[in-house]
């Protein structure tokens, strides 16, 4: 049997929409709601999955052009419209001409009766023996089918494609945030063994220059955290000072004594180590597993378990043991006891008097995600100055330090997915290059106190302001400004006079009290956006006063942490020499100040930066030359020596390199007393 195309192409179709209705399903009802949406495949498997079986069409057969739709071209050939929409069998060349609507049989299906062309009388006998096969075809198919749909589950198996999934459902804050932990946690598993292995700079990258900065790199990952913040200390001028001058404690009645291998002297031996290759290494790639041990690192093995946490206990735990380092040394000395202190600041309620027992402490947590502000002074002023009835009784410092560490704290691991943002206006926290913590001394509370209320009664007016001008500008949700200029618009260019003379006065002097409103109410408009601006700016610069500018610390390190897993999403930015530089695993690059200002790596895990290091601003001048111990600087001369004799001679023609003799003696001069040396044999190492 012949069948034209577009028969052809109806089976097709006819068969895929049985097959998505299942196994058993009247051909005959699929094929009528196919020619009923005019060949449309997704309207006609719409209607059917919906439940709708075209009983209305029965006994009605489609007329001329009624059928063209989607690329179905019109069905114009008796033989076609036989074979493809009458369920009757065998006709005549002589019954199809003759045959009208109402003589139809009730088995025939298809659009609504209307008059039948027949274009095939022709003398052509294939096309006349194909008509007479289709026919044959279509009727054998209708007496095969069952004479009703048979009803039931479908056993063939699903099909993604045709999956019915519920629209507009809005998701919830714990979804959104599952979703991203799971997205999070599949990207952590993939660059775990990556983020587990120690990738070695290029020896061509090796070699220290342009005043790049030295790298801590562990073996292990799990240790990077700890590694940051011993390298991010480097870059705090006092830390990095007060640690040059450090020596170890010489017993009585003793001249020399060997480097400490425990206890805190250990602890700041092997930092100052560190410093000292970290100052004076030609190359800028460290490896400090052998020194690390020293510090009683707690190991970052728990993806789920933040970065910020471990390192706020590390660095409490290393500032109290330094700060108690640095305070028996000078004790010993016999010298007092500098102040401000390096690390440690003391604080207490406004009410305390001096005598009492006040508090200590390092690093001051910021809760990130609660409050009104967004910024750095804005947390630390709501957090210090609760409560706001008793100002007596808010915390202020009593003794400011050197150094300041803040904690970014988010109170929640889950990110920030307001619904009625759609969870994605999220907003970085930001932090500014200098802060003055004069507001926050004991010595200026009532001055400070007496600001900031005077700062909240300026935005108290610049409110009623802006609300008293929405009153001039809008009125029942309409732009009165809006309408009014409509209406001297009508008035100047739409009214007419009529030749009244009279009228004509009347609409002049109209225009010109509404215009003289109209200048009136912007006039208005203008000044009270001044002076809200003014107030605004006013009331944000009050505390910036000289008496409240005494204090001033300068950001010196950023540590960010990106929400993934590993040591290529841990890193840092310093400050050094007039610089930013940004240091991530074996990147070393220069940034510009705004992007450290600015980063929002890790926004949308809710992570980012979580640690800040501030330190007092100094005085300008050139770097001092550091006192390091003379035994570990003979190591780090050694170590330059046997790293820059490996590097190719066109890398280091550039380099004078130290010809002087390297003074390695059995014991060394060390401030008070001599310290044996015996860390000859042990360098950094700097593969």
């Amino acid at each position: 049997m012949h069948m034209l195309p577009d028969e052809i192409r109806e089976e097709e179709t006819v068969d895929m929409l049985t097959g998505l209705m299942g196994e058993g399903f009247d051909r005959e009802v699929a094929r009528r709601i196919l020619r009923k949406y005019d060949g449309n495949v997704d309207k006609a498997a719409g209607a059917l999955v919906e439940g709708e079986r075209g009983e209305e069409l029965i006994g009605h057969a489609p007329g001329p052009g009624q059928i063209q739709s989607q690329g179905w071209p019109a069905i114009q050939g008796a033989g076609s419209s036989a074979s493809s929409w009458s369920a009757a069998g065998p006709q005549t060349q002589t019954q199809t001409q003759t045959q009208t609507p109402s003589t139809q049989t009730s088995g025939c299906v298809g659009r609504p009766s209307t008059p039948v062309i027949d274009l095939t009388l022709d003398d052509d006998p294939d096309l006349q023996r194909a008509m007479q096969e289709s026919m044959n075809m279509s009727q054998s198919q209708m007496q095969s089918q069952p004479e009703r749909p048979v009803f039931g589950p479908s056993e063939r198996p699903p099909d993604p494609n045709w999956a019915i999934v519920p629209s507009h459902q809005n998701e919830s804050n714990d979804a959104n945030y599952l979703q991203n932990l799971n997205r999070a946690i599949e990207a952590s598993l993939e660059t775990m063994g990556d983020s587990d292995a120690l990738e070695p700079f290029p020896v061509e990258q090796q070699l220290r220059r342009d005043g790049c900065p030295v790298v801590l790199r562990p073996s292990m990952h799990t240790m990077v955290y700890a590694a940051s913040i011993l390298q991010g200390l480097f870059y705090v001028p006092q830390v990095r000072e007060r640690m040059a001058s450090w020596r170890p404690p010489i017993p009585t009645n003793e001249e020399e004594v060997a480097p400490p291998m425990s206890g805190p002297d250990f602890t700041l031996w092997a930092l100052s180590e560190i410093f000292t290759h970290m100052d004076l290494a030609r190359l800028c790639d460290l490896n400090v597993d052998k020194r690390l041990p020293a510090f009683n690192i707690e190991s970052w093995d728990r993806p789920a378990q933040p970065p910020g946490e471990l390192s706020r206990k590390f660095f409490a735990r290393l500032s109290a043991t330094l700060e108690k380092a640095f305070v028996e040394q000078f004790a010993h000395s016999g010298q007092p006891l500098p102040k401000p202190r390096l690390l440690h600041f003391q604080y207490g309620s406004g009410i305390s008097e001096p005598g009492e027992l006040l508090q200590e402490t390092s690093i001051v947590p910021i809760d990130v995600n609660g409050g009104e502000s967004n910024d750095l002074i804005g947390r630390l002023s709501a957090q210090l100055s609760k409560p706001q009835s008793e100002p007596g009784k808010q915390c202020v410092i009593f003794e400011p330090s050197e150094m300041v560490a803040f904690e970014l704290v988010r109170s929640s691991s889950t990110p920030s997915t307001s619904t009625s943002s759609g969870g994605s206006d999220r907003k970085p926290f930001t932090y500014p290059k200098s802060i003055y913590l004069d507001q926050f001394l004991r010595e200026n509370v009532e001055l400070a106190q007496a600001k900031r209320e005077q700062r909240l009664e300026m935005l108290e007016e610049a409110q009623q302001l802006v609300s008293h001008k929405n009153t001039l500008t809008h009125f029942d949700n309409k732009d009165t400004l809006k309408d009014l200029r409509s209406t001297i618009f009508y008035f100047e260019n739409v009214a007419d006079a009529m030749d009244d003379m009279e009228r004509g006065t009347s609409i002049q002097t109209t225009t010109r009290k509404l215009k003289s409103i109209l200048t009136t109410i912007e006039e208005g408009i203008k000044a009270t956006d001044e002076r809200v601006d003014t107030l605004r700016t006013q009331a944000e610069t009050l505390l910036e006063c000289e008496e409240l500018q005494q204090f001033k610390y300068d950001l010196r390190v950023v540590f960010v942490h990106d929400g993934l897993y590993g040591r290529k999403h841990l890193y840092s930015y310093v400050h050094d020499k007039s610089c930013w530089w940004k240091i991530a695993d074996s990147l070393i690059e220069k940034v510009p100040e705004d992007v450290v200002l600015n980063d929002q790596a890790g926004l949308h895990l809710g992570a980012g930066p979580y640690l800040l290091f501030y330190s007092r601003v100094s005085e300008e001048g050139p770097a001092p030359v550091l006192p390091w111990m003379d035994d570990i600087k003979d190591d780090v001369k050694a170590a330059n020596r046997e790293f820059l004799s490996q590097l190719p001679p066109e890398l280091v023609a550039d380099i004078v390199i130290d010809e002087e003799h390297l003074s390695l003696p059995s014991v060394v001069s060390s401030g008070p007393g001599v310290v044996k040396n015996g860390t000859g044999g042990d360098r950094m190492d700097v593969s």
